[in-house]
């Protein structure tokens, strides 16, 4: 079943290109296709494509679980792929034992990275039938060259944020720490920079005019992702003061432009891209603890932020497509000979797979 918001003509959701094929479960949004609906579109098109292994993106629907079950009686390998943090929103037991019962008719799992593995382990999910896929960004378009990248320029450091204006952001306590790191000497070589728009854009510029910082707190609304690698650029320290994310792709992108990031431990990516050596995280419920981190970031030497910038650009391009590709095929041909044809290469697996016994 298609997802999508609002009523969407049928042609706006074909995918570009012909590599993959596909079949359209609904015409409109997938809020309002039947449950029904949706079961018996999952069940039919599986008798007919007859896989040979199943990916399922999830548990919460009954498509999902309508899946699992044919999977079960065909004997069919079944991939759950998994983006969620323990983490994310309160845990209720009901829900969990269900997420339970589901994991033990998955044959692997593939994640994002570590507090999706955590919490899939939790869950009773063994660590060798974990995959991590990886999150993928773009290097094509946001790797930055050596020679290209400068920090401080007129020995200002510019602090940047992009995203949705929104809250669970945490704006708010971003926009509180950057006023007191100010206040301690820094008033003239500190400035923050904020790329998004949202609901609270209004109460954001009205809480730096309060706080006394709007002379130093730049919006810039909305940029598309194209022009985003120039303003990465021109900043210093990537900050993601998050409340909850489920990995937080623009961290991968802030690294593969050499920036130092700053990150909530409440965001997925935090546990595997920030290191002492690619920069901080912190607790997005403690002020203080935040302003400590902006602080340690402005006032490390320029020379220190470069090299942080080195480290984290190279452990970006561990995240690319190319790389997660490769490293889904690895996972599939583990759980069917027939995958094994699959070639390793992620270009060839790509425009093979309408074809291949494994699915698109």
């Amino acid at each position: 079943a298609a997802r999508s918001k609002g009523a969407v003509a049928f042609d706006s959701l074909k995918p570009a290109g012909e590599r993959y094929s596909y079949r359209m479960g609904f015409n409109g949004s997938y809020e309002r296709a039947p449950a029904t609906t949706r079961a018996a579109f999952v069940w039919k098109n599986l008798n007919s494509l007859s896989p040979a292994l199943l990916i399922i993106s999830g548990y919460y629907a009954i498509e999902c679980w309508v899946a699992l079950l044919w999977a079960k009686l065909h004997k069919a390998p079944v991939v759950l792929w998994f983006e969620s943090n323990e983490f994310d929103a309160p845990r209720h037991w009901p829900k969990e034992a269900l997420k339970r019962i589901f994991l033990k008719g998955c044959d692997q799992a593939h994640v994002y990275g570590t507090s999706n593995a955590d919490y899939l382990r939790k869950l009773g999910m063994p660590e060798h039938r974990l995959l991590r896929k990886r999150a993928v960004a773009n290097a094509d378009l946001f790797q930055t060259a050596q020679e290209t990248r400068t920090y401080r320029k007129g020995g200002v450091t510019r602090l940047l944020y992009v995203g949705r204006l929104a809250p669970e952001k945490n704006l708010d306590l971003l926009l509180r720490s950057f006023a007191s790191v100010r206040a301690r000497r820094l008033a003239d070589s500190t400035r923050l920079v904020l790329v998004g728009t949202g609901p609270l854009e209004s109460e954001l510029k009205g809480e730096c005019a309060e706080l006394g910082i709007e002379e130093w707190v730049e919006f810039l609304g909305h940029r598309p992702q194209v022009s985003l690698p120039e303003v990465f650029r021109s900043c210093d320290v990537f900050v993601l003061p998050s409340l909850s994310e489920t990995w937080g792709l623009v961290v991968n992108e802030a690294l593969l432009c050499r920036m130092p990031v700053i990150v909530s431990r409440q965001c997925g990516c935090a546990a595997d891209l920030v290191t002492p050596e690619t920069g901080w995280t912190f607790s997005p419920w403690s002020q203080s603890e935040l302003e400590t981190t902006i602080f340690k970031a402005v006032t490390s030497s320029s020379e220190r932020l470069a090299a942080m910038g080195d480290a984290g650009f190279e452990l970006g391009l561990e995240y690319t497509p190319e790389k997660g590709a490769d490293r889904i095929v690895e996972g599939l041909s583990r759980l069917k000979p027939a995958c094994k044809t699959i070639s390793g290469t992620p270009t060839t697996a790509r425009q093979d797979s309408g074809n291949h016994p494994c699915g698109p």
